[in-house]
This record gives C-alpha cells, structure tokens and sequence, in this order.
C-alpha cells in the first residue's frame, strides 16, 4: 500500500509527498518522488548538459536532509519541493523539536556527521524553521545559468 500522496496544489511549481513518520523505506520513496520531480521539471539528455548540475546538487540536498529526518527524529513526515524563480527549494519536515547542527570542524575519519556539511557547501542558502511541535529544514539550490554563445556560465566565478 502507497502512503504517499502527490499533491500539487494545482501549481505546476510545488509538489509535496506526505509521509508517515516511521515508514519503512521512507528514504527510497521520498527520493523516487525527488527523481520524478526532476526529471519533469529538468529533462536531462545531452541537448540539455546544463541540467545535470542541478539535478546532482537538487538530489543530493534532498538524500541528505531525509536522510538527517530518518535518523535524529521518528522520520519525515512532509516533503517539499518549489521553484521559485531559478532557484529549487527543498524541505523536509519532521516531528523532531531539536533544530539540525552543522558541525564543526568536519571530522573525515567518522563514518557519520557529514550531512549538514554536504548541504552547506552544495546549497545556495539553508536553514529550518519551527512547525507545531516538529521543524522543518530547507534548502535552496540554483540552476546554472543558460549558455553564452554556446559556452556554458559558471555561477562560482561570477561576482
């Protein structure tokens, strides 16, 4: 049985899955919704290379927030995912009050603890907020700009 619902609110830019805290495969499901959202909203194929990065980042944001809802709190329960201009945001609510700790400094010989920190780097901007008796933790990511004449732009070294 599918616990899920797929609920655009009649925009074409928002989707949510609901999700029941402590379903079992709750990380897998949620990045099929991810993938299919991406691959609506960013067909990729090699006339469209400028996708993929967005894509990979939106992805990873995405495994890694659910993935942090899994395992400090009884599992997501709320999956969101907008664009808003050229930005993506993703948000991910749990019932967890505690708020998320980007840990510093980064300690590579754990196996755990490196999830805030892929997120800090990889989204433009990230943050949580309070929702009843949970929060929800958000992140943007930007699209890479259209090709120039055919050469692709590079955010990172615009000022």
């Amino acid at each position: 049985m599918d616990v899920m619902t797929d609920d655009r609110a009649g925009l074409p830019d928002h989707r949510v899955r609901h999700l029941l805290p402590g379903q079992e495969h709750a990380l897998a499901t949620a990045m099929a919704f991810v993938r299919q959202t991406l691959d609506d909203w960013y067909p990729a194929g090699r006339d469209r290379p400028e996708t993929t990065r967005v894509r990979e980042d939106a992805f990873l944001v995405a495994d890694e927030l659910v993935a942090n809802a899994c395992a400090h709190s009884s599992g997501p329960t709320r999956l969101d995912l907008d664009r808003v201009g050229r930005r993506l945001s993703i948000s991910v609510t749990d019932g967890g009050s505690a708020p998320p700790v980007l840990r510093r400094p980064r300690r590579p010989d754990t196996p755990t603890g490196h999830g805030l920190q892929i997120v800090d780097r990889v989204a433009l901007r990230w943050g949580h907020r309070p929702v009843g008796g949970g929060k929800t933790v958000w992140a943007e990511v930007l699209p890479p700009l259209a090709p120039v004449n055919g050469v692709p732009v590079d955010r990172d070294r615009l000022g």
